[in-house]
């Protein structure tokens, strides 16, 4: 291996366990720990099923609808 090679690997390991063993910044926690409740004007939003027995929350007739795949194992 050529020399200007070791000397290069060598600069980066040190380099890399220098970044990692640098002091981390821990963030402070927020003031409030509780979720705020999503809420519309005029109240809460809507949940609820439809027909088909799919979970909804939010207007269920909206022009634009998410839908979420997730698997539990």
């Amino acid at each position: 291996m050529n020399s200007k090679r070791v000397v290069y690997v060598w600069l980066l390991i040190a380099a890399l366990s220098v970044a990692t063993c640098s002091s981390k910044v821990t963030p402070k926690p927020t003031a409030t720990t509780e979720m705020a409740t999503p809420t519309v004007s005029g109240g809460e939003v809507p949940m609820g099923f439809t027909e088909d027995g799919a979970p909804y929350r939010g207007n269920p007739d909206a022009s634009v609808t998410l839908v979420e795949y997730s698997e539990f194992l």
